[in-house]
């Protein structure tokens, strides 16, 4: 079935949304999270202070609708890949997933993970890296869930720690570590196999 196509209202409201979110984002790259107001933002994608409104409820909003579709986009394309037949130690896969995504938006985990950040949105990465946990964990038979019998919940907690200490450490250190890198050496300490291939 086929989508009805968006009305000329849809398709503007849509752009000036996306113009909104990548100003935002391209201002936290430059000044830091805490540095960059609406007035910028606006003023940056040459719209009224007002228009903002329509779309967000403030920058903390905006900010984290960048990121979140970020996540969310690449999310969707691992599930797409592995759609119909998930590899054995699917975990690695999730991991190198999520080092890939970090690698190609370094400098913006650097400062929304690191001292140039917010703690909210860092809290709000957290949360949906361990509600995608979680997510898996119950919808498969993980075999990290299996051996330990611990509550899903415990568990993403522990890999959500584990997980953004790891991605900050990596932008922030310099280092010649691979996504394949690191996510093997994460696979490795965890589940005390070798990661596969």
């Amino acid at each position: 079935m086929m989508e009805k196509p968006l009305s000329r209202h849809a398709r503007r409201r849509l752009e000036t949304r996306k113009r909104l979110i990548q100003v935002a984002i391209d201002l936290v790259l430059e000044k830091g999270y805490d540095s960059i107001t609406i007035q910028e933002i606006t003023d940056r994608a040459d719209l009224g202070y007002g228009t903002f409104y329509l779309h967000f409820k403030d920058k903390e909003d905006i900010v984290w609708e960048g990121i979140k579709e970020g996540v969310v986009a690449t999310q969707d394309s691992v599930a797409r890949q592995f759609s119909s037949n998930f590899p054995p130690q699917i975990e690695y896969y999730g991991y190198l997933n999520i080092f890939q995504h970090v690698l190609a938006n370094q400098e913006l985990y650097r400062v929304m993970l690191g001292g140039k950040g917010s703690s909210i949105l860092t809290n709000r990465i957290q949360e949906l890296l361990a509600a995608d946990i979680i997510n898996h964990l119950r919808s498969s038979s993980a075999e990290f869930l299996n051996n330990f019998g611990l509550p899903p919940e415990v568990i993403a907690q522990i890999l959500t720690g584990a997980i953004t200490r790891l991605v900050l450490w990596w932008v922030e250190t310099p280092n010649h570590y691979t996504p394949e890198q690191m996510a093997g050496m994460l696979y490795e300490t965890l589940h005390h196999k070798e990661p596969p291939g």
